[in-house]
């Protein structure tokens, strides 16, 4: 399997391509310390897997992952995260996402996992399904982004300018978020946002 590496962390970068090599499974073809940079990697390689870190700069990660699906059906995508939101890891499987991996697992966890998902499975760690089905607050993708640019302290307008959307429309957005989330003031989804832990 042809493999893209996609972590803005070089350490664990480097880590998880030691870890790779000592199999012959697996073959590094190319590495990636921000999201931009992927369309055209997978163009260039045309790789049979992506690994890539949720948070990442240069793009949407989220974006990135949908986008790379409708134009490469075939590129299996598996995403690592810290991250502990059943929203965020319903997104990812929405958008396509073979396989949605913790970054505090195992080596031989991963490995197998990988192996799995090169077999055509969907494989989503256990916490991943446990969070999934204890979410229950029904977000867009689009919601989630914008949801997740508020809580970064954006304004209307920039999340206009990144999505290249209407200001009316980012409102109509915020408007939607908040009624799902039953709250009435940025304060008040600030801290449902904690409480339900969706970033």
């Amino acid at each position: 399997m042809r493999l893209i590496l996609a972590d803005d962390h070089v350490i664990f970068r480097d880590g998880l391509k030691l870890l790779l090599s000592q199999t012959a499974d697996f073959q590094v073809v190319a590495e990636a310390g921000e999201a931009s940079v992927l369309k055209d990697l997978v163009r260039q390689h045309q790789p049979d897997l992506l690994v890539m870190d949720y948070h990442m700069p240069g793009n949407d990660a989220g974006a990135v992952l949908a986008y790379l699906k409708q134009r490469y059906p075939a590129l299996r995508i598996v995403m690592l995260t810290a991250a502990q939101s059943g929203t965020l890891f319903k997104q990812l499987v929405d958008a396509g996402a073979d396989g949605v991996l913790l970054k505090e697992g195992c080596a031989e966890e991963l490995l197998t996992a990988l192996r799995r998902i090169a077999r055509g499975e969907q494989v989503l760690a256990a916490l991943v399904r446990e969070k999934m089905q204890a979410a229950d607050v029904q977000l867009t993708a689009r919601e989630f982004q914008v949801l997740e640019m508020l809580c970064s302290g954006h304004s209307s307008t920039r999340i206009a300018e990144r999505f290249s959307l209407s200001s009316r429309t980012v409102d109509k957005h915020r408007e939607n978020i908040m009624r799902k989330l039953e709250v009435n003031s940025t304060t008040q989804l600030l801290n449902k946002v904690t409480e339900l832990k969706l970033l």
